[in-house]
């Protein structure tokens, strides 16, 4: 394709000159550019058309476990546990394409496990008392941060490491006003199990956004190493 080209060029220049040159580019260029930009998008949908089917199938599998274990699970509870799955691993394909280096695909990865599992703990057994305590609440905004965040800052590194450091802040306020208060003391998980479940979460959080943090200094890194 190249040598062709090269061959037009050739004999435009031969027959007009410069104006013989300047017409073949007025012709080549835009079908040149129509074409790159149909491969692209092409490419692209084909590419979130197979995330798409993939992150279905992953999830048709993990809800075959409660189905062929005969887990007490009405349809509601199935619909409920793909709907999570299944937007939490479209949001992570959607999310973690945005970079390429592991330590970003890592840090979201971190960050939706521990906002589905506790999303999960919450609606299942509770962890402010049980299920049905509307202290358990209070995590719908401890969620609400993070995602806030995340979005404010535009999913880049420092700023979501920011809105993970905020999240992990508002896990152990929420704790601190359980302990402080009283609730959900007089049933399980009781006080012991509110510090352990909440020190879990705050654990995840902070790892997620100590792992952002490393991956916008390995893209800053590369940045300088591009420049240089």
């Amino acid at each position: 394709m190249a040598r062709c080209f090269r061959d037009l060029c050739r004999e435009e220049l031969e027959d007009g000159g410069g104006l013989g040159l300047a017409a073949l580019w007025a012709r080549t260029l835009p079908e040149m550019l129509y074409t790159a930009l149909k491969e692209r998008s092409t490419m692209l949908a084909r590419n979130t058309y197979r995330s798409v089917v993939g992150v279905a199938l992953a999830t048709a599998f993990i809800l075959l476990v409660p189905l062929l274990a005969e887990w007490p699970w009405t349809f509601g509870d199935f619909v409920f546990a793909g709907a999570i799955i299944f937007g939490t691993g479209l949001t992570y394909v959607l999310v973690a394409r945005k970079a390429g280096n592991i330590a970003y695909r890592a840090a979201v990865g971190v960050a939706l496990a521990a906002a589905v599992m506790l999303v999960w703990v919450t609606g299942a057994v509770g962890i402010i008392g049980n299920e049905d305590d509307n202290a358990n609440l209070m995590y719908v905004g401890v969620l609400g941060v993070g995602i806030i965040g995340a979005i404010i800052a535009r999913f880049r590194p420092y700023g979501t490491a920011r809105a993970l450091f905020a999240t992990a802040l508002a896990q152990a306020f929420v704790a601190a006003i359980a302990l402080i208060f009283g609730l959900g003391s007089g049933s399980p998980p009781g006080v012991f199990g509110i510090l352990a479940l909440n020190g879990f979460f705050v654990a995840l959080f902070v790892g997620s956004a100590l792992l952002f943090r490393y991956a916008g200094r390995e893209q800053t890194s590369a940045g300088a190493g591009q420049e240089g």
